[in-house]
């Protein structure tokens, strides 16, 4: 049995606290001396912009860090003046239990983001406010592959949730190439966790968000596979095919090297609603091709497919990134993927686009990964706290717009997409 450490209760006791808080007008004049010559203060959230707005944190102090040191000085500062505080990096992270006001705190981690690579060991050591492009780039230019995540601009909360990335059939979940963690505990002590590290070690690997701020961390590196060249592009289709489309990507059998994203988004040439297909192999096309055959039989309209280098993978994703906006997001993990939810969804999804206008919501979307769980499932699911190893695909929908007048439209739209992929995921119990 894994017990929930002192750490997390101590974390939620001081972001939480209830007891007199200190103004933030002297945070500059108390806390500014304590910090390295990088790091500094800001009163507005506009320093630190998250990727959505939708209930976001209503905190107004930035404090944007030089150093590791610095995270341990703010936390301590924070508990000794009770006010809470979140630790943020790319500010991807979505949740409507946001506890934080206005006097709170965010820390800022994007100054650490330094990537080393230690090809004798074949480790990186990564800093916590890294976020993905800079990982990648800095292992591809030494011919190495880590587990990564398919959007450039995410931060260590993917891995911290057990990390789902396009190589993880080779070579396992993020989680499962992690050896260490530098991490500042909600009482503002800087450890290491590694595996002779117990309960924070297995707690760390799928639920590590609210066990303390990592600083830094050691995953595993890996040789290039094909040297550094895979294979992958878009499948569009029409909506009329998405029944075809579903049931053909749930009978595949998803082999170490493949994985697809599967979406519904608006073509932006078009401004109409498109299937999109985003296979990917890691290794030779032919073989590739051979591997996707059953979905390249079918009748797309465009094909973009063709090798390409790793650390281009998820360049054709990257307006996603853009931040600000309102964009609730509501997920589910499926066992199958059931032709006739999706039919319904598509259909729910095109009536929202054709009520509010693309030009209002157009980059709205719909998406479900496809991942290989081969090796992931070789190791023991007891292991690490990440519960959903018997999960084959994730899916969500992303309401994505500006008028908060919509709210209530995405959030029907959410709640709809989400009751129709859970009421057939094959599951006894829902995952999200």
């Amino acid at each position: 049995m894994h017990l929930l450490l002192p750490t997390a209760w101590i974390l939620s006791i001081s972001a939480t606290a209830l007891a007199t808080r200190t103004p933030a007008a002297g945070i500059q004049q108390v806390l500014g001396p304590r910090l390295s010559a990088g790091a500094s203060i800001v009163l507005s959230s506009s320093a630190a912009p998250r990727w959505s707005q939708y209930q976001a944190p209503r905190a107004q102090i930035v404090v944007n860090v030089g150093s590791e040191k610095d995270v341990a000085e703010i936390v301590k500062y924070c508990n000794e003046n009770r006010l809470g505080f979140l630790a943020q990096t790319s500010g991807h992270g979505w949740a409507n239990t946001w506890k934080l006001d206005t006097g709170d705190v965010i820390i800022n981690m994007r100054a650490l983001k330094t990537v080393k690579v230690d090809k004798v060991k074949k480790t990186v050591k990564v800093g916590g406010g890294a976020i993905i492009k800079e990982i990648v780039d800095e292992v591809y230019k030494n011919q190495m592959h880590i587990v990564s995540g398919g959007c450039n601009c995410v931060g260590t909360g993917f891995m911290l949730g057990g990390g789902l990335g396009r190589l993880m059939g080779e070579y396992g979940l993020a989680i499962d190439n992690l050896l260490s963690l530098d991490l500042v505990t909600a009482d503002g002590k800087t450890i290491t966790v590694s595996s002779s590290s117990s309960d924070l070690w297995w707690a760390l690997r799928g639920a590590g968000h609210n066990f303390g701020i990592v600083t830094s961390y050691v995953i595993k590196g890996h040789p290039w596979i094909n040297n550094g060249t895979h294979w992958s592009g878009n499948l569009v289709f029409s909506g009329d095919q998405v029944e075809v489309v579903t049931k053909t990507i749930n009978k595949l059998v998803f082999q170490k090297a493949m994985s697809i994203h599967y979406y519904f988004a608006v073509d932006p040439s078009s401004q109409q609603p498109v299937i999109i297909v985003n296979p990917f192999y890691a290794g030779k096309a032919d073989d590739a091709r051979k591997a996707f055959k059953p979905i390249l039989d079918l009748q797309f309209i465009a094909d973009t497919t063709g090798p390409i280098a790793w650390d281009e993978l998820n360049s054709s994703g990257d307006f996603f990134c853009d931040k600000g906006g309102r964009k609730p997001a509501y997920s589910a993990g499926l066992k199958k993927l059931d032709p006739k939810a999706f039919k319904n969804i598509w259909d729910a999804y095109v009536q929202f686009l054709n009520k509010n206008g693309v030009d209002k919501v157009g980059r709205s979307a719909v998406l479900i990964e496809c991942y290989s769980y081969i090796t992931a499932r070789a190791i023991d699911k007891t292991s690490t706290a990440y519960p959903h190893r018997d999960v084959n695909f994730q899916a969500v929908i992303l309401g994505w717009y500006d008028d908060k007048a919509l709210d209530k439209e995405a959030e029907k739209l959410g709640k709809y997409a989400r009751e129709q992929w859970l009421s057939t995921s094959g599951f006894h119990r829902d995952h999200t």
